[in-house]
C-alpha cells in the first residue's frame, strides 16, 4: 500500500510541475532552472538550516515536495506540499504552512502551495500567504485562486505586505506553443485533418468554459458533454446555426480517448475556472488558437500589438461603432473593445453592451465565423454583432453606419479571389463621412502600376492619412507577406498640400525563433503612434510628406539614415567574411581565372554604357552620396539569359544570395575589371556585394563602378549602406539607379581605416588559399 501511495503522490508531483510550467517557470534544478525537489534543498545551507525541526513529526528536518527558488541566489519563493488524494488538501495545507513558518523564522517570505490529487483525477490547489499574525488565501475576485502565480505576480505578492488579490495573466508564448503542439499531436493521432482541428479545439475550449469544467471524463461521455455545453453557448448567444460548425465528432473513438488529456491541458491554463475573466479568456483563446492550427483554414492572425496600434491610430472612443467586413476570428473587434474599455473606463456591463451593439463583424467562412462568435462569447454575455455573411452581398451590411473600420482582408491567392482594393472600397461604404479606416494591405497595392488608377480614384474621395510598413516576418511562420497599414479618412478629398505620415516599423517587439515569434526589446510600435500624432520626420524611420505621385510606399519618402558605428562595422564585417568564404571555396577556379587574365586569354574592361541605364556624373548638393562616388549601371544584357552558358573560366555574378553573388564559372569572354559593387534587383534584393575578381554580371543586378578618385574602402561603405536601405525595395517597387543615387555614404577617416584593417586581415587568408590552389594545380 505504501508503494502504491507513493506512486500516486509522485503523479501529484508531476501535476505540480505542469502547473509551474503553465506559468512559465523553469522546472529544472538551479542554476539552470528554479525548482528544488525534496532533499535537493539540503545542498543549500540557508535552506537546510531553515527547515531544521520542521518535519511532520516535529523532531527532524522537514522535506517539502518542492521549493521554488531564485535562480542565482536560491532565495525561496514558494514551498510545495503534495498529497495523493484531493480530499487530503487540508493535510497538505497544514504541512506546507509548517514549512513556510520555518522559513519565516529564518528571514525568508515564500508563499505556500498545497496540492492534493493527481493529474489524472480531480485535484485541489490552495495558494496561501503568511501575514503578520495569520494565513490568507491568494484570491482572484474574492475567491481562492487555483493556479500558481507567475514570476511577476509572485514578486508583487512578496513585495507587498498586504497584497493577496491577483488577476490571471496569459501564459508565455513558449508555453502556449508547446501545449498547442501537444494538442495538435493528440488531434493528429485522433485522425483529424488540419482543416478540422481549429473547430475541434475551439469547441473543447468553449465547452469547458460554458460548463465550468463539468464535463465527464469517461470516453463514452466526454465528447457529447463538450458538444452539449458548446451548443448551449451558441444557443444562448442566439447563434444556433453556427453550433453545427463548432463541434467534435462524437463517433471518433480515438478522439474520445485523447480528449481527456486535451481537457487537462486546457484546465491547467484556467479555461474552466475563470468563467468571469473575459479579458484573460479571450486573450488566451486567440493566442492559443494561433498555435493550434488557425492557419489551416487560411486565417493568418494579425498580432494583438498591431491590432492595438490600428485601434489607437483611429482614436476609437467608447461611443464608436466599429466594423470589420472580413473579421476572421475577431482580433480587430477585440482590439477596438479593449481601447474603448481603457479610454472610456467602461464597466463590465457597458462592455457587454459594446459587444452586442458596437462591434460589427462579417465572416463568410463558417468555421471561422463560429470561432469568431466563440471569441465574442468569451468577451461578453453571449450575444454579439458578428454574423456569418459575405460583406459584398449581405443586406445587413452597415452602409454609412460605422465610425471606424479595422480590417486585414484576405490576400488573394488566385485570379478568382477578391482583391484587397475591392475590400477597401467596400469597407469605406460602411463608414460615415469623416470616419476612419485602418487596413492591412499587401505592399504591392501601394506601388503596382496596375493599381495606380485605383489609388488616384481613392484620393479623389478620401484622404490618405498614413502608411506604415510592417516587419516582413510579422505573419511567420505561417505566411511570409510584405504588408503595410493604410489609414484613410472617408469623404474628404485628398488635397495636394496634405502631409501624409509614412513610417517603417522594423522592430515590432518580436523576433522569429524556432518557429515562434518571441518578445525582444526595442519595439518601435509606440514610436510609430507618437510619430503619427506629431507628423514627425526621422531619417530611416518616418517622414511627413506630400504625395509625390510616384507611389505610396514609405521607402519613397523616408530619408536614409547614416549608419551607426556598430551597424556599419557589423555590416562590413559580414561583407568581408562572406567574400572571404567565397574565395576559399572557389580558390581553384579563381586561381585559374587569374592565370587566364595574366595570359590575356581574358581581358577585363571597365564597364561603361550610355543611355537610360546609368547615372553618370550625378552630384549631390551636400555630403557624399552613392552617385557622387560611383557611376550606376544595369548589369550586362548579354547575360539576360544564363541557360545557354556552358562551363568555362569566367566567374558570373547574379542575384543569388550565396557565395558573394557567384552564380558559377562559365564560358563568357566579356569580363569586367574589378573592383566594383553588385546589387541584386531580384532574388536577394539589395544584398550588395563587393567584387574583387574579373567577372561578368547578369542584368538582374545593378553595378556601382567607382569613379577615379573614389577610395577602395568606399566600396564596402556603399555595399553596407545599400544593405541597410534594401527594405525600400521589393518585386513591386524595383531598385533603380535613380532610387539609390542619393543615399548618403559615411566616409569618416577612422571608419575607412577600420575597413582597410579588416580587409587586410581577410586578404591575407584569401591570398594563402589562392596560393595553395596554384601549388596544387602545378603539382
Amino acid at each position: 500500500m505504501a508503494a502504491r501511495a507513493r506512486v500516486a503522490e509522485r503523479r501529484t508531483e508531476r501535476l505540480i510541475e505542469e502547473l509551474l510550467f503553465a506559468q512559465g517557470w523553469d522546472i529544472r534544478r538551479p542554476p539552470s532552472g528554479e525548482l528544488l525537489t525534496q532533499q535537493e534543498y539540503k545542498d543549500h545551507p540557508a535552506l537546510r538550516e531553515a527547515l531544521v525541526g520542521s518535519s511532520k513529526s516535529g523532531g527532524g528536518a522537514g522535506v517539502p515536495e518542492y521549493v521554488l527558488v531564485e535562480r542565482e541566489t536560491a532565495v525561496p519563493l514558494a514551498v510545495f506540499e503534495a498529497k495523493a488524494r484531493a480530499h487530503e488538501i487540508d493535510a497538505a495545507t497544514g504541512d506546507v504552512q509548517r514549512y513556510v513558518d520555518a522559513f519565516f523564522e529564518a528571514g525568508f517570505s515564500p508563499i505556500a502551495v498545497a496540492v492534493a490529487g493527481t493529474k489524472d483525477d480531480r485535484f485541489a490547489v490552495r495558494i496561501m500567504k503568511r501575514l503578520a499574525t495569520r494565513w490568507a488565501d491568494i484570491t482572484y475576485d474574492g475567491s481562492p485562486i487555483t493556479w500558481i502565480p507567475n514570476r511577476e505576480q509572485l514578486e508583487r505578492i512578496r513585495r507587498s505586505p498586504r497584497l493577496t488579490e491577483l488577476r490571471p495573466a496569459v501564459p508565455p508564448i513558449e508555453v502556449l506553443k508547446e501545449r498547442a503542439e501537444e494538442i495538435n499531436g493528440l488531434l493528429r493521432e485522433s485522425g483529424l485533418k488540419d482543416d478540422f482541428r481549429p473547430a475541434a479545439i475551439g469547441a473543447i475550449m468553449l465547452g469547458l468554459w460554458k460548463s465550468k469544467g463539468n464535463v465527464r471524463r469517461d470516453t463514452q461521455f466526454i465528447l457529447s458533454d463538450i458538444n452539449q455545453a458548446c451548443g448551449q453557448a451558441f444557443r444562448d448567444a442566439q447563434k444556433s446555426d453556427l453550433a453545427k460548425s463548432l463541434r467534435v465528432d462524437e463517433a471518433n473513438k480515438k478522439l474520445a480517448t485523447r480528449a481527456r488529456r486535451i481537457v487537462e491541458i486546457l484546465e491547467r491554463l484556467n479555461i474552466a475556472t475563470l468563467t468571469a475573466e473575459h479579458d484573460y479568456l479571450g486573450a488566451l483563446y486567440e493566442e492559443f488558437f494561433r498555435y493550434t492550427g488557425g492557419n489551416t483554414i487560411g486565417q493568418y492572425f494579425t498580432p494583438r500589438h498591431i491590432t492595438k496600434l490600428m485601434a489607437d491610430l483611429c482614436e476609437i472612443s467608447g461611443k464608436d461603432v466599429v466594423l470589420d467586413p472580413a473579421c476572421g476570428t475577431g482580433g480587430f473587434l477585440i482590439a477596438a473593445m479593449e481601447r474603448m474599455q481603457t479610454e472610456s473606463k467602461l464597466s463590465r456591463e457597458q462592455i457587454v453592451e459594446v459587444v452586442q451593439e458596437q462591434l460589427i463583424g462579417l465572416e463568410d467562412e463558417p468555421v471561422t465565423a463560429s470561432l469568431c462568435v466563440a471569441n465574442m462569447i468569451l468577451r461578453g454575455d453571449g450575444t454579439s454583432g458578428v454574423h456569418r455573411a459575405d460583406c459584398f452581398d449581405d443586406r445587413r451590411f452597415p452602409f454609412d453606419r460605422a465610425h471606424v473600420v479595422l480590417m486585414n482582408p484576405p490576400f488573394p491567392h488566385k485570379k478568382t479571389d477578391v482583391s484587397p482594393d475591392a475590400f477597401i472600397d467596400r469597407a469605406l461604404e460602411g463608414v460615415q463621412r469623416r470616419g476612419k479606416a485602418a487596413i492591412v494591405v499587401p505592399s504591392s497595392l501601394l506601388v503596382k502600376g496596375d493599381r495606380a488608377r485605383w489609388r488616384d480614384r481613392l484620393l479623389k474621395d478620401h484622404t490618405l492619412l498614413a502608411v506604415i510598413t510592417l516587419p516582413g516576418e510579422l505573419f511567420q511562420p505561417y505566411a511570409a507577406s510584405t504588408t503595410a497599414i493604410v489609414l484613410l479618412e472617408k469623404g474628404i478629398p485628398h488635397t495636394p498640400d496634405r502631409r501624409v505620415f509614412f513610417c517603417r516599423i522594423e522592430n515590432d517587439g518580436f523576433r522569429l525563433r524556432k518557429g515562434v515569434r518571441v518578445p525582444v526589446g526595442g519595439s518601435q510600435v509606440s514610436d510609430a503612434l507618437k510619430g503619427y500624432n506629431r507628423l514627425a520626420n526621422r531619417p530611416g524611420f518616418c517622414a511627413s510628406s506630400r504625395l509625390s505621385g510616384e507611389d505610396w510606399a514609405p521607402g519613397a519618402y523616408i530619408k536614409p539614415r547614416s549608419l551607426s558605428d556598430t551597424r556599419f562595422r557589423d555590416a562590413v564585417a559580414e561583407l568581408i567574411r562572406d567574400k572571404t568564404a567565397s574565395v576559399i571555396r572557389f580558390a581553384p577556379q579563381l586561381a585559374s581565372l587569374e592565370r587566364a587574365v595574366e595570359a590575356k586569354i581574358l581581358v577585363p574592361r571597365i564597364y561603361t554604357k550610355s543611355g537610360h541605364s546609368s547615372i553618370v556624373g550625378f552630384s549631390s548638393r551636400s555630403g557624399a552620396t552613392v552617385a557622387d562616388l560611383f557611376d550606376i549601371y544595369y548589369g550586362q544584357s548579354e547575360l539576360e539569359s544564363k541557360d545557354a552558358l556552358g562551363p568555362g573560366l569566367t566567374l558570373v555574378i547574379s542575384s543569388t544570395g550565396m557565395d558573394n553573388g557567384a552564380y558559377g564559372f562559365f564560358e563568357f569572354s566579356d569580363v569586367l575589371k574589378p573592383p566594383f559593387v553588385t546589387v541584386p534587383r531580384t532574388g536577394s534584393i539589395g544584398e550588395a556585394r563587393v567584387q574583387e575578381f574579373p567577372c561578368g554580371v547578369t542584368s538582374d543586378c545593378l553595378l556601382l563602378i567607382p569613379k577615379a578618385d573614389t577610395p577602395f574602402e568606399a566600396l564596402y561603405v556603399a555595399a553596407a549602406t545599400l544593405r541597410e536601405e534594401r527594405w525600400r525595395f521589393d518585386y513591386s517597387r524595383k531598385m533603380t539607379p535613380s532610387r539609390i543615387a542619393k543615399f548618403p555614404l559615411r566616409l569618416d577617416s577612422s571608419l575607412l581605416a577600420w575597413v582597410r584593417a579588416q580587409w587586410d586581415r581577410a586578404h591575407g587568408l584569401e591570398s594563402q588559399a589562392l596560393q595553395t590552389a596554384i601549388q596544387n594545380e602545378d603539382e
